[in-house]
């Protein structure tokens, strides 16, 4: 079959629009390869084409994007019988590739769980790649790769994913404000503080991610008997915070489970 596009998307939100950049800032595709279902988008958004009738995307393009909340999704299922992709992907949240499968009549389903910093190209992306050919599946991580990391996970352990990074920039900003505020505790401007806070979060992060030593020979190696840092660790380690991120990082996963079953 001949297809008037390379890759369609249905919903055209933020998530959506960070995967378009990354395409066409990458030369991936041009603008005249993609174009879009949604009511909300900026005429001419980097040249590609857009529209109001999801029909014309699901029917004219390869590869096709589900970029919408899974409510919507499930409201316009009666749509997706006539969709024609070789390859659907979906973004959406709580929603299987089974379901997907059996509305979208379509074999070739790739889920991928992306994080909000994927819209400035540093991001983290979990996919599947069950019962996909190599080629389809190639090209898709392809596409994640110009905004993101990606990582292969099966499905299953899709409910942990968005525990640890679908969810985990919120934690990170919780730490960083906190740090801030300890900061200007201390008698730092809360720019200062904050410049300080957010600096050192992504130097240990690009340390931890190069360095062979594991995380907790990383913190030996920061604190010392007696020294200044021990005390913090003392003190959260003093009221188990470590077994509080854990706590909570385990209930957002099971909130995502209960999503998931509807």
């Amino acid at each position: 079959m001949q297809y008037k596009y390379k890759i369609g998307f249905i919903g055209c939100g933020n998530m959506a629009k960070a995967i378009i950049n990354g395409l066409i800032d990458s030369g991936f595709c041009s603008p005249k390869d993609i174009i879009t279902s949604t009511p909300h988008i900026e005429e001419g958004y980097r040249g590609i084409d857009y529209t109001n009738d999801n029909l014309n995307v699901m029917t004219n393009c390869e590869y096709l994007f589900l970029a919408v909340k899974p409510q919507i999704f499930r409201s316009i299922s009666n749509e997706f019988s006539q969709n024609k992709a070789k390859c659907v992907i979906s973004i959406m949240a709580g929603v299987s590739v089974g379901d997907i499968s059996n509305i979208c009549r379509c074999n070739e389903i790739i889920r991928v769980m992306p994080n909000t910093p994927c819209s400035i190209g540093f991001g983290v992306s979990a996919i599947t790649q069950t019962g996909v050919s190599s080629e389809n599946f190639e090209f898709v991580n392809n596409i994640f790769k110009t905004i993101s990391n990606t990582v292969i996970v099966e499905e299953k352990y899709f409910d942990a994913v968005t525990s640890v990074s679908g969810s985990g920039p919120a934690y990170v900003y919780y730490f960083i404000k906190a740090m801030t505020e300890g900061g200007v505790k201390g008698g730092l401007s809360y720019e200062q503080s904050k410049e300080l806070a957010i600096n050192t979060m992504i130097g240990a992060s690009k340390l931890a991610q190069t360095s062979s030593d594991n995380l907790e020979t990383l913190i030996q190696k920061v604190c010392s008997k007696g020294g200044t840092t021990i005390q913090a660790i003392d003190t959260f380690e003093r009221h188990n915070i470590s077994d509080k991120i854990i706590e909570g990082i385990d209930n957002c996963r099971k909130r995502s489970e209960e999503l998931s079953k509807g």
